[in-house]
């Protein structure tokens, strides 16, 4: 084979190679990149969702709590506090003795928390099944990458903010009701006979109340 020809020839396979080898790697990097864009981005926010979801638990947890107080106020028969509110405002004198005055303010005292708790407990109720609702959501478009990133994280920060002080609230709600419904429980029996004794062996009347019907 005359050596020009030889020398064309294998100039010729080379370039070949090249070329081939030019497109191959921009193969495999345009494979590279399909790849990341269509498997890395949904675990972007694996540990922010997982972070609202656990935060979620924990505010099902204390709505849980929530809704047992209502049981334990029924229990402890807090619906004649107002009528003996009433009537101690209306008919207490200043001869009282200290047990006796101790044990009547301590049941106008723990009847006073339960009742503010009582007008706000469905605000409060609301707020955090909607806190549950939107942690619930919120997780579920981190994990589908639904939202913008900028958005995803404001939207993160807010909602888990939300609903951790949604349990700082409850909790202090829980143990406020919880700590009133022992005093209530414990100053009944003789705030009931201080009544008795003013009121000549009887006790106020309970008037239903309608509002909660």
């Amino acid at each position: 084979m005359p050596t020009l020809f030889k020398t064309y020839l294998c100039k010729n396979i080379s370039e070949t190679l090249r070329v081939h080898l030019r497109a191959s790697a921009r193969n495999v990097s345009f494979c590279f990149l399909v790849f990341l864009f269509s498997c890395g981005p949904s675990h972007l926010y694996d540990k922010q969702a997982s972070v609202l979801d656990s935060t979620k638990i924990v505010l099902q947890v204390k709505l849980n709590e929530l809704k047992k107080i209502e049981t334990n106020i029924e229990q402890r028969g807090f619906s004649k506090y107002e009528a003996y509110r009433k009537f101690l405002n209306s008919n207490l004198n200043d001869t009282l003795s200290r047990i006796e005055a101790t044990a009547v303010q301590q049941f106008l005292n723990s009847g006073e928390v339960i009742m503010k708790y009582n007008e706000n407990k469905a605000e409060l109720l609301k707020q955090t099944e909607t806190s549950i609702l939107q942690l619930q959501k919120l997780s579920l478009d981190l994990k589908e990458n639904n939202l913008p990133t900028n958005q995803a994280l404001t939207y993160f920060d807010n909602e888990k903010i939300h609903a951790e002080k949604l349990v700082t609230l409850i909790e202090k709600n829980i143990i406020a009701v919880n700590i009133s419904l022992v005093n209530f429980k414990n100053n009944t029996p003789r705030t009931e006979e201080l009544i008795k004794q003013i009121n000549k062996g009887q006790l106020p009347t309970l008037v239903e109340d309608s509002s909660s019907e």
